[in-house]
Order: C-alpha cells, then sequence, then structure tokens
C-alpha cells in the first residue's frame, strides 16, 4: 500500500523548520530543541486512529534478531507527544514468520502514514506532512552530537539550521564530487546508526536492576566498554563533519583524504599490489601476474589495496597477492574494470569438499578497515575474479546500482551470528553473474529489487537465513546451483500475483521441488540442488496482501530514503 513521500526545495525546508524553531522568536539551546518540536507535533498530528507503515531501525532489527529491512504495518493508538513517540498496534508484518508484541512504542519519525486510510474523517495529509518535517529534522539535520551540546545560551537555529540544511542539498545535488558524497553518506549513516546503538544500550542499563554478581559486573563492564567506544568514534565522525559542513575546508579535506583527481592513472594502466615478503616470493608472484596481465600494458606496483584504489581510475584493472587487504574505499567501481587475485584457490571445490576455513590463508581476502555500512560500491560494469570478500564488519557486502557485474571465483563470508547482514544487493535494471562462487553466513545471501537479472552459474550458497530474495519483476536463472543449509527459506520471491483463483485468499506457496514451481521469474538449468533449508527450499509471498510498498531501503544513505532509486 502507497505512503505518504514528499519532495520540497531547499527554501521549503528551511522555512518549515524555522517555523517551529523560531516561532517564539527566542533563542533556542539544543536542549530545547524537542521541547519545540513536540509542542508542534501536538498542533498538528492527529492523536489515533490512523494507519502506518513502520520501517524497523537497522540496529533494531539486529536487537531483535530480524531481518533487514523489515516493515510493519499498522494503527496508532497514542500519540506521545512528550516523548515524540507513538503506541502502534500491529495489524501486518511483511514476514509471516516475524511474530511481535501486539502494541509497539516506536519513534514517530520510523512512521510513514497510507494514502489509503479506514478512517476518511482523518486528516492524515496534515499527520503526513508534520511527521516528514519530523522526520527530515532528526535524520538530515539534527546531529546525534547535538544531543551532547551544552547549553551556553547560543541559538541552536541560528548556528546551524541553515549550514545543515544547505549541506543536506549539497549533498543531494551532488554539489561535491562523486567520491566526497559517498564519503559524507557513509559517515551520516554510520553516525546515526552509531547513536540508535548507544541509545539501546544506555535503555538497557536504566532497565536492568543492580546485580552485584560477579557475571552480571563482567556484563556491565564490556557494556561500558562499547559505550565508550561508540563515544569515541561519534566524536570523530563530529570533528570530520564540521569540517565538511563548511564549503571552503571541503576541498582542502578531498584533497587531503583523496588527492587530486589529476593524480588518478589512465585507464590503460594497471595496479600490481605487492606485500612484504622475500625476492623470490616477489619474482614468483610477479612472473605469474606477468602471465595474466601481459608485457606490453603500463602498470603500477603498489604496496596496498587501499593505495591502488585510490590512485586508480574506476575502469582499471588491479591484481592482488594471497593475504588480507583491509581498505576503506567509498567511491564506486564501473567502467568495466577488474579486480582479480593472483591465485589459484578454487572455492567451491574447497566448498563441496568441507575445506573453506583451511583455504583461507591462501585466499586474497578484502575485509573492511572500520565497521562500514558497505564493502565495496559498483554502479556500472564491474568484473571480481578470485577475490575472498570479508563482510564480518560490514552490513552489506557489495552494493549493486546498476551495470553487469561478473564474480568468479569469489567468496563471500559474512556472521553468522547477525540477523541483518546482506551479502549482494541489487538495484533495478542490472544484470548480476555469480559463477563458481560460494555465499556463506548472510541473513540474506542476495537481495534483489525489481528489474533485476540474476544468474547462478556452478555456484553455492549456504548457511545463511534467506539464500535469495526476489523483488517482484526480479529474474533469477540458477545454472547447476546449489542452496543449502538455510535457517529458513532457500529462495523468497515476492510476487503480485500467485497465480491462484481470484477468490483464493491464499497469500504465500511454499514449494521443495523446483520442478513444480512453474514461474518466469525463477528458472533452472543443469543439475540444481536445493536441500535441507530449515523451513522450505522455495517460498513464494503475495506482496499486495501486506500491504507493504516494495521500495524499501537498505540503509539510511541516501536523501530520498528510496530503494528502488537510491542514488542512499
Amino acid at each position: 500500500m502507497e505512503v505518504y513521500e514528499f519532495e520540497k526545495s531547499l527554501l521549503t525546508r528551511l522555512q518549515e523548520t524555522s517555523d517551529v524553531l523560531c516561532a517564539r522568536g527566542i533563542a533556542l539551546p539544543a536542549s530545547e530543541v524537542r521541547t519545540e518540536w513536540a509542542n508542534y507535533v501536538e498542533m498538528a498530528i492527529e492523536p489515533t486512529g490512523w494507519q502506518a507503515q513502520w520501517r524497523i531501525p537497522r540496529v533494531m532489527c539486529e536487537e531483535l534478531s530480524l531481518k533487514f529491512p523489515t516493515l510493519v504495518v499498522g494503527t496508532v493508538e497514542q500519540v506521545l507527544f512528550d516523548e515524540l513517540k507513538a503506541i502502534l498496534v500491529v495489524e501486518a508484518v511483511q514476514d509471516d514468520d516475524v511474530h511481535m508484541p501486539e502494541r509497539q512504542v516506536v519513534a514517530l519519525e520510523e512512521l510513514w502514514p497510507l494514502k489509503e486510510q479506514e478512517n476518511d474523517a482523518l486528516n492524515v495529509d496534515r499527520t503526513a506532512d508534520c511527521l516528514d518535517r519530523l522526520r527530515f529534522f532528526y535524520q538530515h539535520v539534527w546531529m546525534p552530537w547535538d544531543n551532547d551540546e551544552d547549553d551556553d545560551g547560543s541559538d541552536w537555529a541560528e548556528k546551524n539550521l541553515y549550514d545543515r540544511v544547505k549541506f543536506y542539498y549539497d549533498v543531494k545535488k551532488r554539489v561535491m564530487s562523486k567520491r566526497l558524497v559517498s564519503h559524507v553518506m557513509a559517515l551520516l549513516a554510520e553516525a546515526n546508526y552509531v547513536q540508535k546503538k548507544r541509545e539501546l544500550l544506555e535503555m538497557e542499563v536504566d532497565e536492568e536492576d543492580e546485580n552485584d554478581s560477579e557475571g552480571e559486573v563482567e556484563h556491565e563492564n564490556k557494556r561500558a566498554n562499547k559505550l565508550v567506544e561508540l563515544h569515541l568514534r561519534l566524536n570523530v565522525i563530529k570533528n570530520e563533519m564540521k569540517i565538511l559542513e563548511d564549503p571552503t575546508l571541503r576541498d582542502a579535506f578531498e584533497k587531503v583524504r583523496f588527492g587530486s583527481p589529476d593524480e588518478k592513472q589512465s585507464s590503460e594502466e594497471a595496479s600490481i599490489v605487492v606485500h612484504t615478503g622475500t625476492l623470490d616470493q616477489h619474482i614468483n608472484y610477479l612472473t605469474t601476474a606477468k602471465s595474466i596481465v601481459g608485457s606490453s600494458k603500463t602498470v603500477r606496483i603498489c604496496d596496498s589495496l587501499q593505495g591502488a584504489l585510490d590512485k586508480c581510475a574506476a575502469s582499471n584493472e588491479l591484481y592482488l597477492p594471497p593475504g588480507k587487504h583491509p581498505i576503506k574505499f567509498l567511491e564506486y567501481l564501473n567502467g568495466g574494470g577488474l579486480l582479480k587475485a593472483v591465485t589459484s584457490v578454487r572455492f567451491v571445490n574447497a566448498c563441496q569438499a568441507g575445506q573453506l576455513q583451511q583455504l583461507v590463508k591462501d585466499a586474497a581476502m578484502i575485509c573492511s578497515k572500520d565497521d562500514d555500512s558497505v564493502l565495496l560500491n559498483v554502479d556500472g560494469d564491474y568484473c571480481f575474479e578470485n577475490v575472498m570478500l570479508d563482510c564480518v564488519n560490514v552490513r552489506t557486502g557489495v552494493l549493486v546500482k546498476q551495470g553487469n557485474v561478473t564474480f568468479r571465483n569469489c567468496y563471500l563470508m559474512g556472521d553468522a551470528e547477525s540477523s541483518t547482514k546482506q551479502g549482494i544487493v541489487v538495484f533495478g535494471n542490472s544484470r548480476i553473474t555469480l559463477q563458481n562462487c560460494v555465499l556463506k553466513d548472510f541473513s540474506t545471501g542476495i537481495y534483489a529489487n525489481e528489474n533485476c537479472q540474476i544468474c547462478l552459474k556452478d555456484s553455492v550458497i549456504l548457511e545463511c537465513t534467506r539464500g535469495v530474495e526476489i523483488l517482484s519483476g526480479g529474474n533469477v536463472r540458477f545454472q547447476s546451483s546449489e542452496v543449502r543449509n538455510c535457517k529458513s527459506y532457500g529462495v523468497l520471491l515476492e510476487v503480485d500475483d500467485l497465480n491462484t483463483s481470484q477468490d483464493s485468499e491464499q497469500t504465500r506457496q511454499v514449494c521443495n521441488d523446483y520442478n513444480e514451481i512453474g514461474r518466469s521469474e525463477l528458472s533452472f538449468e543443469g543439475s540444481c540442488s536445493f536441500r535441507d533449508n530449515g523451513k522450505a527450499n522455495f517460498i513464494i509471498s503475495k506482496t499486495g496482501s501486506a500491504k507493504f510498498n516494495n521500495s524499501c531501503f537498505v540503509e539510511q544513505a541516501t536523501p530520498s530514503n528510496k530503494r528502488k532509486n537510491m542514488e542512499d
């Protein structure tokens, strides 16, 4: 079911926020900003009875062991104005296997009113507009560190409002370079995630009774250490964001952080990454690399993958030795580029033999230096070959926004304890091919939006919660591939029509034999295997029956927060 969404100009956003914070014409310290919003919401919003979609934040999904994204539809029973929260009576959950208490206390900014309401007498248009103003402010203007700001008598709005709104539109309109926009969006997404994580930990501390037992004291010490770690990380992001908000300092920061654009090497060059080793090791490695690259191509020798990514053009070829390659790379890979490891490791063979762990030391493993949202972004044609992507420290392994992307002999490793990590997330008008690849230990191995084409050739997806999830309009072709040992379903397909009789109230079909599916969205060739998946090998779910808008989100990474047309 459709929800209200708004597109507003910079001046409109600035005026709307000023109307709330500057209405009394007095200086408003940071500590009173929330109270001012509570007063405005109390005058503008319907107090009860309206239906809304609740988009559960990722950090809460992690705490509740829910997959991300998870959407809920319900009716607001009561608005808690002073807290900017509401009591939501749950009526439907996107995932039929998720059961939660009937009443939930949720933040107002997480609610999206439905356009179709059971009670036509309610002024839901005004309610939706009010929530849009509130959501814009707390997601894009108010920063997590503002909560800790000392009241020094200064006016928070006069000091921050224009710069913050202007900064948001600079990001949205791509006034900055693409690489800087990506960096800013990653910082903002991380800041919001860290803040929500910090709030949940602080809430746990407040709710627990004092207990002097040794085990409880140890648990509290771990929690205290985690809170300090989150606080320090938030301070680092705060200092960087203060520089980025200033247009004059922004350019200097970009040159220091990324280097000058003219330092990027030409598309005819290849980069060969080398690690410390003996002379014989270098000779053997470079000899093997020469047989792959050729002797005529101009190459650059780099001492790290990070250095190579910072210097090379997006379309260049990069070659890696076995070993660990930590990166923090926020730009986009495209232009027919290649990222390839110079190694003879074969991941599918090792998986079939139960020797994946033993193979790690011989693989070229790419991992994140920090707890980033995404390990690698792709927005054009690209190829990954012979690499292992360690996604333990990120929330999404590879984000494909468009283009033809090939994974050849790759291993994507997630975190078996997480309920929210995604291996590959694919947006519309993309074609993805996985050949001789392994995906393991993700909440969702591959998440494909509508108008995507996925092809798995001789590949294995195992030990995920869901192996493959496809929204209506997507297409997946399995060629001699396996999906096995998933906790929930091997393949989940969301469709508009179950191909049942019009009078049928059936909302989903469960199937274990792929020969019985009969859906054009799923095709099978060769010797495919779907087995030992917890609830079923396949589930086909009718999207319309659950009242959900499928333009859901991966992360708060873009200003619009829409998943289909992300740039998040």
